[in-house]
């Protein structure tokens, strides 16, 4: 556990004990027992009874990572041999032939609307409690949280459930058209902004701030095109200031400094994490799912990693030697912790980005038999593996958004049309981001003439690698059916850009309406 996050794993942990063991699901005989007497009064209490809306966000990088990265240009999990076949779901996922049934689409929707009814739920008891700017300013914060889940599941499913309100009633929700969650998103998040805290310090970290809201409405209006038809970019530019004039932000000097397993409130860059402990705050197991075997001595591990996820070639060779941010990736010739040639089986292990060789007759198997196959492709240890973690989890707070975006989107939404801004204002934005990269190499910088649309989705790619935007930058730049590793190209498959609301959501639920093409 990280000890300047003491305090607040404390608090998150606290909330459990008020509400059970599970974060997603509460006892009602727990709710009964409050009282006028017993609602919360002081910011430990408060702190407390929000708690499960906190302890559920951890599973944004479990069911929702893998929804929103494994279909995405950024990774493959093929199957090497007896390895990661997992009924075919990575296959399915790589090549977009997921269906309403498919593992993955089904756990991401339930973890969404499970912590939106626990937001629900908190809320209802919350509301009943008395007055006060401690309770004002928790409401917002919630309804916040709310506001982003919801932001989460619009993307990834288009057209969901909208509930707002804890009704143990037998009516079941209908569809609501994706334009109207987004309008509600916005719209909750703007008028939750002047109730939010403007702190940065370990006392707000891990929870909504305004600079959080004003973050998330620039990300949501810069896909309010896709989400609604119609652009917003001058609101993108508009939210993205604030957060950039408040001055509470600033780029981290060493990129992955931010990503560590002691990172946590003291990094400048980050606008909102979700707090991990390898101990006591669970679900973090990243450095599992991409690291070799072999990688256990490397990182003085104790226990070997699955081998599993790793980059697609064409995005790995994205990566200039002279980025900083290539050093987010494993291959080559690989070493254990005291510098020697690393040795596994008997075979000495080098990481082969481009060593993706299909068993004959197979189009996802690369074998690995020999181990051959199990060395194919550059793993991402953007997240520094924990040498401390116990069993599969590690102890890296998770960065949902940091500053380095919020100038990427402000320097996006002027190229696209904004009016808010100059291209002197993107230019000077998005170099911030590249001069980070490339410190000593300004003939890599952008010019006015090399700053554009596509550079700027290179740029996405190589700074955001698994922070759960690929997906949704590939369908923003129009890229989402295009033909990547082992896939063909899928130029009439558009209505994928939306997941299928899942087969026992529909079964469960008769008023919900099937997504297109998914019939």
């Amino acid at each position: 556990m990280k000890a300047k996050n003491n305090k607040l794993h404390i608090f998150l942990l606290a909330g459990l004990a008020f509400f059970g063991a599970s974060c997603t699901k509460f006892d009602d005989k727990v709710y009964s027992a409050y009282t006028e007497d017993t609602f919360p009064k002081t910011p430990e209490q408060f702190v407390a009874v929000t708690g499960p809306v906190y302890t559920s966000a951890r599973g944004y990088f479990g069911d929702y990572f893998d929804l929103q990265t494994a279909g995405s240009d950024e990774v493959v999990i093929p199957t090497r041999g007896g390895d990661w076949f997992d009924g075919g779901k990575w296959r399915d996922m790589h090549f977009h032939t997921w269906s309403p049934s498919h593992e993955v689409v089904r756990n991401a929707w339930n973890w969404g609307f499970n912590a939106i009814g626990t937001c629900n739920r908190v809320l209802s008891v919350l509301e009943k409690s008395a007055e006060s700017e401690q309770k004002n300013q928790t409401l917002a914060e919630i309804k916040t949280m709310r506001a982003w889940y919801y932001y989460l599941m619009m993307d990834a499913y288009g057209n969901i459930p909208l509930v707002t309100s804890f009704d143990t009633g037998t009516e079941l929700p209908s569809t609501t058209a994706r334009a109207e969650v987004f309008a509600f998103v916005v719209s909750e998040l703007e008028e939750n902004l002047a109730l939010l805290s403007e702190d940065k310090s370990l006392t707000t970290y891990g929870r909504p701030t305004k600079w959080f809201a004003h973050a998330l409405l620039a990300k949501a209006y810069l896909n309010a095109q896709v989400y609604t038809g119609n652009a917003q970019w001058n609101k993108v530019v508009e939210n993205a200031n604030a957060v950039i004039s408040s001055g509470k932000y600033s780029l981290e000097n060493d990129f992955l400094a931010q990503f560590k397993p002691d990172n946590g409130a003291d990094s400048p860059e980050p606008i909102f994490s979700i707090p991990f402990d390898a101990s006591r705050a669970k679900g973090n197991a990243l450095f599992n799912k991409v690291l070799h075997y072999a990688h256990r001595q490397t990182f003085d591990l104790n226990g070997n990693p699955w081998n599993g996820w790793s980059a697609q070639p064409a995005y790995f060779n994205l990566f200039e030697d002279q980025d900083n941010r290539k050093k987010q990736w494993l291959y080559g010739q690989q070493y254990n912790s005291t510098g020697q040639p690393l040795i596994y089986n008997g075979m000495n292990i080098v990481i082969n980005p481009n060593g993706y060789n299909l068993l004959p007759g197979s189009d996802f198997d690369i074998g690995g038999v020999d181990d051959g196959g199990r060395l194919a492709g550059a793993r991402c240890v953007k997240y520094q593996p924990d040498k401390n973690h116990v069993g599969n989890d590690a102890g890296n707070d998770v960065v949902v958004m940091r500053l380095a975006e919020v100038l990427l989107m402000k320097a996006e939404a002027i190229l696209r049309g904004a009016t808010n801004g100059t291209t002197a204002n993107a230019l000077e934005a998005a170099n911030e981001v590249r001069k980070r990269a490339f410190p000593v190499n300004p003939e890599k910088h952008f010019t006015a003439a090399s700053l554009t649309l596509d550079a700027i989705n290179k740029e996405r790619a190589l700074e955001f690698t698994f922070e759960v935007t690929r997906r949704t930058d590939m369908i923003r730049f129009g890229k989402w059916e295009d033909a990547m590793l082992f896939k063909a190209a899928n130029p009439a498959e558009t209505y994928k850009r939306i997941f299928p609301i899942p087969a026992t959501a529909l079964a469960n639920n008769s008023n919900l309406t099937p997504n297109p093409g998914y019939n």
